[in-house]
């Protein structure tokens, strides 16, 4: 039996090497809308995004690369997914949900994308402080991850030797008795 959730995450594109081809409208406003639909604790949907498509938005979000992620320069679309503390749903032992919370709307995100045939790859290696100060972000909203979308590019030559091929390796993952108990 098919299950089409299952087909997406193996379909997912983790590559690098991404077409710096512009995005249709329709496909952004797609992206949106599924991390507009995830689940939150209380429903309190602390996430808030930046879609950095305008040259001067991109330029922004570039600048906030680690060298390391010079690779997603040529992607038509980065993605800042951001959230308050104070936003958050706060459960009686202290427990804060606002990272599980915006994980989950970044996935959906990216689910999103590969329906698409997008690759979308998210990223920790950018400086915060780039991001607000660039966009005028309040001290308290956290810049948590940046996501680069655009088509799949076999093309990886602009890429670091250690980073070529790789759309050719196979992806791999624990076992599930590894990461998994059964009781």
């Amino acid at each position: 039996m098919a299950n089409p959730v299952l087909d997406l995450l193996h379909a997912r594109f983790p590559g690098r090497s991404i077409a710096p081809d512009a995005l249709d409208d329709a496909v952004v406003v797609e992206l949106i809308e599924a991390a507009r639909l995830t689940p939150s604790c209380r429903n309190f949907q602390p996430w808030r995004f930046l879609f950095l498509r305008s040259d001067e938005g991109l330029g922004h979000g570039q600048a906030a690369l680690a060298e390391g992620n010079a690779w997603a320069c040529n992607a038509p679309l980065l993605v800042v997914a951001t959230a308050r503390r104070e936003d958050d749903c706060h459960s009686a032992d202290g427990a804060d949900y606002h990272r599980f919370d915006v994980g989950m709307a970044v996935m959906n995100l990216m689910l999103a994308a590969t329906a698409n045939g997008l690759a979308a790859r998210p990223m920790a290696g950018f400086d915060p402080g780039v991001i607000r100060d660039r966009f005028g972000l309040e001290p308290d909203v956290e810049p948590m991850v940046m996501i680069a979308v655009g088509r799949p590019s076999t093309d990886d030559s602009q890429l670091p030797e250690h980073h070529r091929g790789g759309h050719l390796r196979p992806r791999t993952r624990k076992a599930p008795a590894e990461i998994v108990t059964v009781v």
